[in-house]
């Protein structure tokens, strides 16, 4: 956490340092806010955390964050064209616009650590020209010159076409078909 400290900038250190201390578990920071398509006032933040008991961890964050349960959304992730397998995560939106934090808290299964800690250096090692393609995508969507949704569609196909080596045409209309997540509410 200390290489993305002046991004995160103090409020927001001290709480996912005071975070981490209380859930007694490693945060693994990845996306743009280790890479440099982060924009501090728009990006949201993108955490894992990895543990050998997920239901406790679950508790424990419900606890912290002082959610509901019904918050938390399971997620079936295929990680990586090696790992052809299926991971099932659970994953928490945090959103506090007081204190104007944002960020998606993903938490895994210890056994599948080497495919998520796999699957978060590929993110934050994109090569150059993803990241340019992503910022540049950005500043549109931010500028309100490219509707949320559209950047999202575009981001998706983008992250699709590099981690699959292969370019085809991302059908909008059958997202959930060709999505590489899965996410079930309520389970």
């Amino acid at each position: 956490m200390e290489d993305i400290k002046d991004r995160l900038g103090e409020y927001k250190y001290n709480f996912f340092n005071n975070l981490q201390n209380y859930l007694d578990s490693k945060l693994y920071f990845y996306g743009s806010i280790k890479r440099s398509d982060y924009f501090g006032s728009s990006s949201d933040i993108d955490i894992i955390v990895i543990t050998d008991n997920v239901k406790s961890m679950m508790s424990k964050i419900q606890n912290y964050l002082n959610i509901n349960k019904n918050k938390i959304q399971t997620i079936f992730q295929q990680h990586s064209t090696y790992h052809k397998g299926i991971i099932t995560g659970y994953k928490i939106k945090y959103k506090n616009k007081e204190n104007d934090i944002t960020f998606d808290l993903l938490i895994y299964d210890e056994k599948n650590r080497k495919e998520v800690l796999q699957r978060i250096h590929d993110i934050n090692n994109l090569p150059f020209y993803i990241v340019f393609i992503l910022y540049t995508l950005k500043i549109l969507c931010y500028l309100y010159l490219l509707s949320k949704s559209n950047y999202i569609y575009l981001k998706n196909y983008l992250f699709y076409c590099y981690f699959n080596g292969k370019i085809y045409y991302y059908d909008k209309k059958n997202l959930k078909e060709n999505s590489p997540v899965v996410m079930l509410y309520n389970l």
